[in-house]
């Protein structure tokens, strides 16, 4: 088990939409449960005896010293912790964090005496592995500087290989043709087709690494994992080419960052929010 002080691993709160929480709350000064607090995490553990535990978080009310309450919050996150492991799933780099006082959430000091359990329910395991991926991917999204690539002067009779060697890191360029079986992530013909360039691309410059990015259309949902596994296809197809697998990253937005609104007023609105982008991330 790890313990940790800073909000690094805290992926959780990007996607709130896929993970939940459960919190216990203890007496002041204490890291033992009382029976009813007992009982109450133990009716959660009954009922989410298939679920995973993603992290832990401790904290306390602002009641003694600074030191005196990190440490507190690690014991409650401990004594926690020994309750749940073998009753209910944790991953295996699961960690926890032990926030002391540095987060009050309340002006009832009850409510900032607690341990908060973040967890994936049975139903949406299947996320998980997109969930850690897409959160790690952003916070490389968030290191560049992303532009369109048509706000650069790129002459039209460039070949794709001129342009991108031609563009900095951070340029964005838009897959319009890449296109997928209906409400699946399988690639049509043309897609591949389209992709082919791309492997020319990434074979004739050795050094240059892509993020792909999916999204999907016309539903005003969240549907992170369509999108997530459409992005993935284009990894796994241009893997399949001999592209070294380091060299490409996915993540999906869902319908969180559409061209057009939803609901799209026509089918060519709709294409260019069912879209996948590429973004040059290292040269």
């Amino acid at each position: 088990m790890h313990f940790l002080y800073s909000t690094a691993f805290l992926f959780l709160t990007l996607y709130g939409f896929s993970q939940e929480t459960f919190s216990v709350y203890f007496d002041t000064a204490k890291h033992e449960l009382t029976s009813q607090e007992s009982k109450r995490l133990q009716d959660w553990m009954n009922q989410n005896s298939k679920s995973k535990i993603l992290s832990m978080e401790g904290f306390t009310d602002e009641v003694g010293s600074t030191s005196y309450n990190d440490t507190l919050s690690i014991k409650r996150v401990a004594s926690i912790y020994n309750q749940v492991q073998n009753k209910v799933a944790i991953r295996a780099d699961f960690k926890t964090n032990g926030y002391g006082e540095s987060q009050q959430i309340s002006d009832n000091k009850a409510e900032n005496r607690r341990v908060t359990i973040y967890y994936l329910s049975e139903l949406k395991i299947e996320l998980e592995d997109f969930i850690i991926n897409d959160f790690q991917v952003q916070k490389r999204i968030n290191l560049l500087t992303i532009t369109d690539v048509e706000k650069f002067n790129i002459n039209p009779k460039w070949k794709l290989d001129d342009v991108v060697k031609k563009v900095p890191e951070g340029t964005l360029f838009t897959l319009e043709d890449i296109q997928f079986h209906y409400d699946s992530a399988v690639l049509m013909l043309n897609a591949k087709q389209e992709l082919d360039k791309w492997f020319v691309v990434l074979n004739n410059n050795p050094n240059l690494k892509i993020i792909v990015q999916g999204h999907i259309c016309c539903i005003p949902k969240d549907d992170i994992l369509l999108s997530s596994k459409r992005a993935k296809a284009v990894l796994d197809y241009l893997v399949s080419k001999g592209v070294a697998k380091e060299r490409i990253q996915y993540i999906g937005y869902g319908s969180t960052r559409p061209k057009f609104k939803i609901p799209e007023k026509n089918g060519y609105e709709a294409l260019m929010n069912r879209r996948v982008e590429i973004v040059i991330q290292e040269k």
